[in-house]
């Protein structure tokens, strides 16, 4: 799972400064309704965690990335906030107050690749929560196989306020297996058409069947799984690139 440098982290706070509307719409209105503390691990930059200490939810967040976190510390001091912040990775995660709703949004979940640590974090994040205590997490849906697309570099860029400008480029690498998507990042910092810095990272990204996806939510612990539409209370169908999986703790 990456860490993310210096770069592309930068990158990261400034091509996605908020959450998309519907999906902070989504995760707000079930924290507010969780009636506890809500905690977001791989909460990144902060663009869902932020948003929710502003509107006064009882929020927290954690992150295995050192960058991250000082990315999401950097936009909170911007807003006069202080949230409390801790690095951990999902599979050792721990809270001081048992949360009544913890959330993963954007597929962030989809880096751990894998399965004995995709089911290790399962199984902690049902034990951290509070009886009763909800999960959501947004996955992303196998689909098949789009191989016409290897080898084929994308791009787009931000400009700082500096004036000097930083450069996202990817290739997707097709490899074969059906439910890994691997893809090379570039990124680069240019200042007055000159290449002053650059970074390399590898992703890869992993799908699931919903039926598979279910199974290792209950194999964790957890009842009432529930596979729905991204950002809507309506069960998922087959049009769906994505589903946000949602599952209590007894």
């Amino acid at each position: 799972m990456p860490l993310y440098g210096a770069l592309s982290t930068e990158f990261y706070a400034l091509d996605k400064p908020e959450a998309p509307p519907d999906a902070f719409d989504f995760y707000e209105a079930l924290a507010r309704e969780a009636g506890g503390p809500v905690h977001e691990p791989m909460c990144g930059t902060g663009r869902y965690l932020l948003g929710l200490l502003e509107r006064g939810v009882d929020a927290s967040g954690s992150d295995a990335s050192p960058r991250m976190l000082e990315a999401c510390r950097a936009a909170a001091k911007l807003r006069d906030l202080t949230p409390e912040l801790s690095q951990q990775s999902l599979e050792a995660l721990s809270c001081a107050r048992p949360p009544a709703l913890v959330f993963i949004p954007s597929g962030s979940f989809g880096l751990l690749i894998d399965d004995a640590l995709v089911k290790a974090a399962l199984r902690r994040v049902h034990d951290v929560l509070a009886p009763g205590g909800r999960f959501l997490v947004e996955a992303e849906k196998l689909l098949p196989g789009q191989a016409e697309l290897s080898g084929v570099w994308g791009g787009r860029w931000v400009d700082r306020a500096d004036g000097s400008r930083l450069v996202f480029s990817w290739l997707v690498q097709y490899s074969g297996a059906p439910d890994i998507t691997t893809s090379l990042h570039r990124y680069e910092l240019l200042e007055g058409g000159k290449l002053v810095a650059a970074e390399f990272e590898e992703l890869r990204v992993r799908s699931y069947r919903p039926e598979d996806f279910g199974n290792m939510l209950e194999s964790a612990g957890f009842h009432d799984i529930q596979a729905l539409k991204p950002y809507e209370r309506a069960p998922a169908d087959e049009s769906d690139d994505a589903i946000v999986f949602s599952a209590r703790k007894a």
